[in-house]
């Protein structure tokens, strides 16, 4: 199963969590039924742009190669450049 299979319900209940916070704010602060619309359109896109670039860089992050890989071979090259100056300085004795 792959990560967009697993994510795919994600977006939206992001999405629908956060309009169903700004309708009950909505409703507590009484705004006239024009407000609270143009209001709900504003959170569902953000949310929905928020959710759709969360999911993406949550993917990317997940596909990325361990870094421990990197640091194995900076310390080979580290010791490998040490055992030079060594060489270099027993030569210059």
């Amino acid at each position: 199963m792959d990560f967009k299979t697993k994510c795919k319900n994600a977006r939206a209940i992001i999405v629908l969590t956060a309009t169903f916070i700004a309708m009950l704010l909505n409703i507590k602060y009484k705004r006239d039924i024009i407000d609270s619309l143009i209001i709900l359109i504003i959170v569902l896109i953000v949310f929905y742009i928020i959710a759709t670039i969360a999911i993406k860089l949550i993917d990317l992050i997940r596909r990325m190669e361990p870094r421990t890989d990197i640091e194995v071979d900076d310390k080979k090259n580290s010791e490998e450049e040490n055992k030079g100056e060594n060489t270099e300085k027993e030569e210059a004795k």
